[in-house]
């Protein structure tokens, strides 16, 4: 669902200097976007961000994302506001530059692999996309919301320490 912005640049319109710009979703995008990421709703996003060659073909994007945003809480399902304020930086190579995937190993020293130049163009929509639904909280809570927590299990033993889970079967397997 990452298409949902259709926010392209053709490497031909870069020029040596970069491109600078500020891109601001029209509704049906946050609409659209809202939708995909189980958002109540998405009244703003802006994206900042330039376009630099960096040498051989190869593209260096840098931005930043403004979001306003309304997700349902994970207790009351209430709306819960939040505002985002995100960056990103990511470098972009012809796809025929592009190394091999990685092995699976873990390198904490390494840049980031490059994203792919597809059809001579350079995939903005997709990495703010991708910006913004990693920087939206995957469990909105209210700040007064509580769950009240009731015991559905056995209270405990005649002991007072808590029954063994199969205690609490053999229980079961008796009413049966």
């Amino acid at each position: 669902m990452a298409d949902v912005l259709d926010w392209v640049h053709a490497v031909d319109d870069i020029r040596e200097g970069g491109l600078s710009t500020v891109r601001r979703a029209a509704p049906d995008e946050l609409e659209q976007i809202a939708q995909a990421l189980d958002l109540i709703a998405l009244s703003r996003l802006v994206a900042s961000y330039s376009i630099r060659p960096v040498g051989d073909e190869h593209y260096r994007l840098t931005g930043q994302i403004e979001a306003s945003l309304q997700q349902a809480c994970v207790v009351t399902l209430e709306p819960v506001p939040a505002e985002i304020s995100e960056t990103f930086d990511v470098t972009f190579w012809p796809e025929s530059d592009m190394p091999p995937p990685a092995s699976g190993e873990v390198v904490l020293d390494d840049e980031p692999e490059p994203e792919p130049i597809v059809a001579g163009q350079i995939d903005v929509g997709r990495i703010v996309f991708e910006c913004l639904a990693g920087a939206v909280n995957p469990f909105p809570r209210k700040t007064d919301a509580a769950l009240d927590r009731v015991s559905a299990g056995p209270q405990g033993g005649t002991d007072g320490k808590p029954e063994s889970p199969f205690a609490v079967l053999a229980k079961i397997k008796e009413k049966d």
